[in-house]
This record gives structure tokens, C-alpha cells and sequence, in this order.
């Protein structure tokens, strides 16, 4: 719980009887521990104060402030209401250089009387909740608008809040606003608690280790070959230009799985563009046999060199077949264009999602391997380049979060080396060829969230 801290030090240099009130002595130190606080029981009634807490007993001076003039008149812990509504009445206790200020009472409109407080609920730190004084009119309805830092968190709109990932390491605040018939509607705002951000602890689940293998496990991969048309998207939904066959890829000890992009051979099919295919490439997915939900995914990459060339290590929601894209959810863990060699692409897709967050390789992504990887939460995607983190996605900032969040069930991976299309560009027409090679994809939990789904 965070106390506000005010510390005054003074000497007394007058000796002072023993009727008097005690002072400390000069070599103590004073804090307050709690502000005064003010309250009103009925319209036209007096309003009482109620003193501030301090370390130490001490003698302490109160003036009290109408619209912020000082009532010079008005003596004590007590002031009859002022007959003007809307004037702000408030307290301040002064003492040794310290001025505390109590919360505000309106005349005519709806009063607090003292200060919400938020405080953690238990001792596991997942849970905010509020504390809230006394109010007038007894009657009056409340409602509630939690705060992360200066910006309103969507949706949170009760006493208690669940904290999410996004929120460690920032400040949360609540603002109360009280709603009584016939008198004016007051907000007030609680104290500020920083989050603490809790440490990630990694445990590794599943690995593919292709620089071990010469052959893709069918039981975790299969291809997905041709222009596309099959799945009833042809060029791949983005007219890409290559025509995947599953015999473009190859194994060897130093980089592992080979994704070959090859213009030889492709004249033999035909695509969906109405001539004979430009380019031959591979594409492999564990759909339906091998499924995640949350946790860190990384993968070990080469990308690919050449105007046109779109290597990607990504993710889709197992519902596509029920929900088609995007609502199924699409989560491209890295996307290397060879038309800009030094970028790298980190991708959500969904119904109010698909902003892409970006880093940059000073000597390209094709220069020699980088880890890219996420860590995928039930409130949060965060994109990595080799350990430094590039970008994030926090559920509570999307527009209708509970309705457009839709990362929260199954994906499966893929990856796959493409050629041109809407996001590949314009193929080079002197290029006849690109490889993108991949050493290894390994999953994680993430302090236990996470888990591999074998069909």
C-alpha cells in the first residue's frame, strides 16, 4: 500500500513546560502517515474534519479553504456548510513546513468524504481492488473507471481489477465517479500503485532440431502444395507466384531445414494465373497434428536475398475451418522481405488487429542466423529479436477487446518460402533463385502457461 511521505525536521530552541503539548525532540524526524480527511452528513449540515496522522505527536495548525480563500474565521475541526452551491470547501493541516490537503467536499453535488484507496487484494499480487469511504448521499450510485497511467483502461469498470501483463511495471489509478439525484456528480481519484513486474520464467517443452534430421516427422508436418486454388484460396490470398511442392526443401547438418525458391521446373505446372508457373517453393504445417496455445515460441533463421522473396515462420488459428481468416487469428512470429534485406516483420492478424511491429539487422537478416521468437500470454504478444524485445500487443488496447481479442485458443505453426505477391513485391526478373533455412523451432512455457496439443 503507498503512504504519501512528508518529512520536516526542526530544533526547538525554546524550552517548553511540560502543560504543553509535546513536541519531539529536535533530532526526530517526522513523517505524515495519513492525510485529514472531511465529510458532510446532509445538505446545509457542518462539515467535520478529521485530523492527519503523523509519526510523532504533534501540534499541528488547521485553516480551512472555501473555493480556496483561507477562512480566516472559522476555528477548529468543524465548519457550517456554505449556503452557495458549488463551493469547494477543504482543509489543510500545516506543521513544521508541512501542509497536507484533505480531499474536497461541492456543496449541492455529491461528496467523498476522505479518499479512495487501491490496494492488492491478496498477497498474489493478481487482483486490484478499491477502498472507499464513507459517501453522501448514502443512496448515491458509483461507478468506476480504472486508469493505466494517464490513459483509461477499456472495459474496466469495476471495484476490482484483474491485472494484466501490460500493466507491470506502470502505475494504475481508479477514478470513482458519485451520481445522486437532484445534486451535482463528483469524480475523485485514488492513490497511484505501481505494478511490479514479475520475472519469466522459461521452461522447454517440444524442439524440432532439423540440423538432426534429413526428413520432415509426418507425424508433426505436412505439406501444403500447389498455387493455392485447392484451398480455395488461389495465389495464396495475397497472389503470390509460386507453386509449392514439398520436394523444394532439403537437410544438412550446418543449417538445418533448406527451403529452396527456384524458377527450374516450375514450367511444368500450371497456375492460377493461366500460364505455366513462374517459381517452385515449399510450404509445411502442423495443422491437425500438432497444435499451441500460449507460451514462447522461437525459431533460428536465415531469411531469404532477392526482390520478391518472403520467407515466414507464423501461426493460425486451428478454428480456420470453422472461422476463416482473420478471425481465426494469424500470428506471424518473423516475415523477412528480400526487398528490404535488413527489416524484420513481427505480425498480428485479426478482426481489429494487423499492425506490423518492425526492427531492423544492421548487416541483414541473410548475413547469418537470428533467433526470433514470442512470448504469447492470455493478455499479451511480445515480439523478440534475438532476446531484445521490438514490439507488443497488449489485449486491453484493442477496440471491443472481448470481441476482437482472438488469440486465445489453438494455432498451429507453418512456414514457408513465397514469391511476390502483395507483401513479396516485385520479383527480380534476373533472380532465379532464394533459400531460407531454418535450424530449429523450439516451444516454452512461460512461468507454466503453455501448452503442445498432439492430435
Amino acid at each position: 500500500m503507498n503512504k504519501l511521505k512528508f518529512v520536516a525536521t526542526f530544533v526547538v530552541t525554546l524550552a517548553v513546560s511540560a502543560s504543553l503539548i509535546a513536541v519531539p525532540s529536535h533530532a526526530e524526524t517526522v513523517t505524515l502517515v495519513k492525510k485529514p480527511t472531511i465529510s458532510i452528513a446532509k445538505l446545509g449540515g457542518v462539515i467535520t474534519a478529521k485530523p492527519a496522522i503523523w509519526s510523532a505527536k504533534v501540534s499541528s495548525k488547521f485553516t480551512w479553504l472555501i473555493n480556496g480563500k483561507n477562512q480566516s474565521s472559522a476555528k477548529g475541526l468543524t465548519l457550517p456548510s456554505p449556503a452557495k452551491k458549488g463551493s469547494v470547501v477543504q482543509i489543510v493541516e500545516s506543521y513544521g513546513g508541512i501542509s497536507a490537503s484533505s480531499n474536497k467536499v461541492i456543496i449541492g453535488g455529491t461528496s467523498l468524504n476522505g479518499f479512495p484507496e487501491i490496494t492488492f487484494k491478496d498477497t498474489s499480487q493478481s487482483v486490484m481492488t478499491v477502498i472507499l469511504p464513507k459517501f453522501f448521499p448514502s443512496n448515491a450510485k458509483i461507478s468506476y473507471q480504472w486508469f493505466s497511467g494517464p490513459f483509461e483502461v477499456k472495459g474496466a469498470k469495476s471495484p476490482e481489477y484483474k491485472i494484466a501483463t501490460g500493466d507491470q511495471g506502470g502505475e494504475l489509478s481508479l477514478q470513482i465517479n458519485l451520481t445522486a439525484k437532484g445534486l451535482t456528480t463528483n469524480s475523485y481519484t485514488s492513490n497511484s500503485v505501481e505494478i511490479p513486474v514479475s520475472p519469466r520464467t522459461y521452461n522447454l517443452i517440444w524442439s524440432e532440431n532439423f540440423q538432426n534430421q534429413t526428413k520432415l516427422d509426418s507425424q508433426i508436418w505436412k505439406p501444403e502444395n500447389g498455387d493455392g486454388t485447392e484451398y480455395k484460396l488461389r495465389g495464396w490470398g495475397n497472389k503470390e507466384r509460386q507453386y509449392y511442392l514439398d520436394s523444394q526443401v532439403s537437410f544438412d547438418s550446418q543449417s538445418g531445414l533448406n527451403i529452396k525458391a527456384s524458377r527450374s521446373g516450375a514450367e511444368k505446372f500450371n497456375c492460377y494465373y493461366g500460364t505455366q508457373c513462374e517459381w517452385l517453393s515449399a510450404k509445411f504445417v502442423t495443422k491437425g497434428r500438432l497444435g499451441f496455445k500460449y507460451g514462447r515460441i522461437e525459431t533460428r533463421v536465415k531469411g531469404p536475398v532477392g526482390n520478391g522473396s518472403w520467407g515466414a515462420v507464423w501461426m493460425l488459428g486451428a478454428n480456420i475451418d470453422e472461422r476463416p481468416w482473420p478471425g481465426c487469428g494469424e500470428i506471424d512470429i518473423v516475415e523477412l522481405l528480400g526487398r528490404e534485406p535488413k527489416t524484420v516483420y513481427g505480425t498480428p492478424h485479426g478482426p481489429a488487429s494487423g499492425q506490423s511491429y518492425t526492427t531492423e539487422i544492421d548487416a541483414g537478416f541473410a548475413s547469418e542466423y537470428h533467433t526470433y521468437a514470442i512470448d504469447w500470454l492470455p493478455d499479451q504478444i511480445t515480439w523478440y529479436l534475438d532476446g531484445k524485445p521490438y514490439g507488443v500487443l497488449n489485449r486491453n488496447t484493442l477496440v471491443d477487446f472481448e470481441n476482437t481479442w482472438i488469440f486465445d485458443h489453438e494455432f498451429y505453426l507453418l512456414m514457408n518460402l513465397a514469391m511476390g505477391g502483395t507483401f513479396g513485391g516485385e520479383i527480380d526478373s534476373k533472380m532465379t533463385n532464394s533459400n531460407m533455412s531454418i535450424q530449429w523451432i523450439r516451444f516454452s512455457t512461460i512461468n507454466g502457461i503453455g501448452e503442445v496439443i498432439k492430435h
